[in-house]
């Protein structure tokens, strides 16, 4: 069960996160979880996030279900089974170990959406009774995960519906290494099949077996039916993936611009227009997607800005909060987002709120998400600054965008990139900043 745990989250995220697991799913799980035991009946079980405690429904698989549920609401009026109990509790709460098996579905959360005080106590809990120390940019599903190995006995099982993507994330790398010290075996299989529509993430089911001391790791895709189809590496083929590299001197990529929330941030023209703010003056172009851009376009000049975003009512004005003299107007405009600036982390972690750390305008843009066989790459000639999504490469020089930008449509990013959601892939900042070293040599 996707349950949201941050106390200052929108409404929604929260609607993300209460997404059940469909019951053949939960079938699968337990059939995979008792085939690595050899159909043996599990002894204490326990399931972190356990919603309406659907993975007790069985009580055949288990002597003793142990469930953790933060939202009564979510499992009042629940019949389960007389060996089945559901605790009301914070899962990473909860302590002691000794639990034959932890199987579930744990939330997915990004870090940003996190209660900042929850999230620093959760991360120095599991620390503290053993665990890995985990990047405070790790998903909430990362720390579920730590916990149920902390849970599980030196023996013990740990069976997640969790995405994809932990496999090679730099978030879930402390975790990973954990795992690799311990010189357990795992085992991950994405599923082939869509099995959550509203959520943007490629589902997979990792077994994690603490009994074994090999330290091998297995890949496959597996369908609703459990028929599963070894591959050699995540992305599926030899290549393997895309390695991290840092900056290079001479042309680098950077991540989009975080202001603190797009709504406040990022207007439309129609909001720009209402409010009185001049361009340049007051807000500057940006991009916060290359979605509506043709796949064969080359250049996002100011014709093709104003097509596909101005006139088209795409936020596209940033506001230029960051300068030390601000306009009247734009002054009048802060104001009048009262209090809603409380709800990103970005923003209230700051002196004055508004107040961000500007990007330069890049080069070339790029989509950090694609579909075929690599993301969209436009040479700048609008201006425009890279938001959210959009990454932005710096130091390619006037005569060379256009050629740097030729060499990266040409490079197949597909076979070396997992998959993040169905068809879609994604490539994160430092991986583009690898495919640079190589194409600037």
């Amino acid at each position: 069960m996707f349950l949201c745990y941050g106390s200052t989250m929108k409404s929604e995220h929260l609607e993300r996160c209460q997404v059940a697991t469909p019951h053949d799913v939960v079938s699968l799980l337990w059939a995979l979880a008792r085939g690595e035991r050899k159909g043996q009946k599990f002894g204490r079980v326990i399931d972190l996030g356990a919603g309406d405690a659907r993975f007790a429904q069985d009580g055949r698989h288990f002597h003793e279900y142990l469930g953790v549920e933060r939202d009564e609401s979510r499992y009042q009026g629940v019949k389960l089974p007389v060996n089945a109990t559901i605790l009301h509790q914070d899962a990473l709460d909860v302590r002691g170990i000794g639990f034959d098996l932890c199987i579930g579905n744990p939330p997915y959360i990004r870090h940003h959406h996190l209660e900042p005080g929850w999230r620093n106590h959760a991360h120095n809990q599991l620390k503290e009774a053993g665990g890995p120390a985990l990047k405070l940019t790790a998903n909430l599903y990362v720390l579920f995960l730590a916990q149920a190995l902390l849970l599980t006995k030196t023996t013990g099982l740990v069976v997640q519906l969790i995405p994809f993507e932990w496999v090679t994330r730099p978030s879930a790398a402390e975790l990973r290494d954990f795992i690799r010290e311990n010189g357990w075996g795992v085992k991950v299989y994405r599923f082939k099949a869509d099995i959550f529509p509203t959520v943007l993430t490629t589902a997979s089911i990792t077994i994690i077996d603490k009994s074994r001391h090999d330290g091998e790791w297995l890949f496959g895709e597996i369908g609703r039916d459990g028929v599963i189809e070894s591959v050699k590496t995540p992305t599926g083929n030899a290549d393997g993936v895309l390695p991290y590299a840092a900056r290079h001197e001479r042309s680098h990529a950077l991540r989009g611009l975080s202001p603190g929330g797009q709504e406040i941030f990022v207007l439309t023209e129609e909001q720009r227009l209402f409010h009185g703010l001049r361009r340049r003056r007051d807000v500057v172009p940006c991009v916060t997607t290359l979605k509506s851009v043709a796949p064969d376009a080359t250049f996002l000049d100011t014709c093709l800005f104003e097509e596909q975003f101005i006139r088209s009512g795409r936020r596209c004005w940033l506001i230029r909060s960051d300068r030390v003299q601000l306009s009247e107007v734009l002054k009048d405009y802060l104001k009048s987002v009262g209090e809603a600036w409380k709800a990103y982390s970005t923003c209230t972690n700051r002196g004055t709120w508004w107040q961000y750390r500007g990007h330069p305008i890049p080069d070339l843009l790029v989509s950090s998400g694609f579909v075929g066989k690599g993301p969209k790459v436009l040479v700048n000639t609008a201006g425009a600054i890279a938001v959210g999504s959009v990454y932005g490469v710096i130091g390619t020089g006037a005569a060379g965008a256009g050629a740097m930008a030729a060499r990266l449509r040409a490079y197949d990013f597909r076979r070396r990139v997992v998959h993040h959601a169905n068809n879609l892939k994604k490539i994160e900042v430092n991986q583009l900043n690898a495919v640079l070293h190589r194409l600037v040599r």
